[in-house]
């Protein structure tokens, strides 16, 4: 599929597809709020500035001792199941495990540990009574409800259509939401930059930690999917987690650091930034440890599968085509609607299962093959 095809609409934007742009932009408004919120320095010495500290971040989480920290895998947790109701060949279960995540950089370790519920990782699995190839769901910011992600993933939907779907909450999300902050994603990602970091290693150590289980419960196959900062999310875990049969970055964010600055521009938070000497340079340097951009997916191309919207004007349609290109020109659905009002949605889930079945296919050909 040609680039020009995926990024363009000939017949231009319809009202709907304005629709959906125009609340964008007004939850931007609210999100640039949000992101400056929480941003508090770490207990370093104060006549330190901000450019310092990302210079600080930099070296540390660019050093290869860190990195290992970051992505070393995880032991097998000791998960904790809860039964919530039968399902035609199956169930719905509630999972829970203490995080195996040690904050790495020491200075922050005390206030990111003080976040108590942060501590308690938690998934919904729909799962049937014999293990299925499963799919591992990642909300977006401001998400982990379980009841609003098992419609956002049309979880039942690929139940019946044969697959085992868990939704895994991310850090400060959800259940994991810290008593003392008023919504879900409050403290993660903002612009304190350090606990943005600490946070997606914490991510990658609880999703893998859940893998590991997932694989020794007897999945026969495990990929991932992700909308938005679960999309940014679902491509990292896809360049460090080897054996997932299939990455789906949805609407992703796959910059970070450009996303934190061009939602702030215009707000007294960059000016601030600028003034004291703050570039996206440096907050794309301080970030890289994470940016998908920055790693190479251990997935198999034609395993890789990008949903992006036009109208998406939180994570725009730039961000989908940068992974798209770094990731070697996958396949790729693009829909008409926004990040928000996702008209079209429910052809690109459509798309995800045609997909899937179509790996599913494959396979079998190969295995076919390779037997005779």
């Amino acid at each position: 599929m040609s680039l020009a095809k995926t990024t363009s609409d000939e017949s231009g934007p319809s009202l709907l597809t304005r629709v959906g742009s125009a609340v964008d932009r007004a939850t931007l408004r609210l999100l640039s709020r949000a992101f400056a919120g929480g941003d508090g320095a770490p207990p370093l010495a104060p006549t330190r500035g901000p450019a310092e500290l990302l210079e600080i971040g930099r070296r540390f989480y660019s050093s290869p001792e860190t990195r290992q920290r970051y992505f070393a895998a995880p032991g097998l947790p000791a998960i904790r199941e809860a039964a919530r109701e039968r399902l035609p060949g199956g169930a719905v279960v509630d999972l829970s495990f203490q995080s195996p995540f040690r904050p790495l950089f020491s200075p922050v370790a005390d206030e990111y540990e003080g976040y108590i519920e942060n501590r308690v990782v938690h998934a919904r699995y729909l799962r049937h009574d014999r293990p299925a190839r499963t799919l591992l769901c990642i909300h977006g910011w401001g998400g982990g409800s379980f009841w609003l992600e098992e419609r956002a993933f049309a979880a039942r939907w690929f139940y019946r259509s044969g697959f085992d779907v868990v939704l895994a909450v991310l850090p400060f999300h959800g259940l994991r939401t810290p008593a003392q902050v008023r919504f879900s994603g409050a403290l993660f990602p903002t612009v304190n930059v350090f606990r943005t970091n600490e946070a997606f290693a914490q991510s990658l150590v609880d999703l893998r930690a859940l893998v590991a289980w997932l694989r020794a419960r007897g999945a026969p196959e495990i990929g991932v999917a992700g909308m938005s900062l679960g999309g940014y999310t679902a491509a990292l875990l896809a360049s460090c987690e080897p054996g997932l049969g299939f990455a789906i970055p949805m609407i992703p964010a796959v910059s970070m650091a450009d996303l934190l600055w061009i939602h702030g521009e215009g707000t007294p938070s960059r000016r601030r930034a600028e003034r004291d000497g703050v570039t996206v340079e440096a907050l794309r340097a301080m970030f890289a440890v994470h940016t998908p951009l920055e790693h190479t997916p251990l997935v198999a191309r034609e395993r890789r599968f990008i949903v992006a919207g036009r109208a998406d004007r939180i994570t725009p349609p730039a961000q989908a085509t940068m992974l798209w290109e770094h990731w070697e020109r996958p396949a790729i659905h693009w829909f008409s609607g926004s990040h928000l009002l996702q008209f079209g949605r429910g052809d690109a889930l459509r798309a995800i299962r045609r997909f899937l079945e179509g790996l599913t296919h494959t396979s079998r050909k190969n295995a076919s093959s390779s037997a005779e």
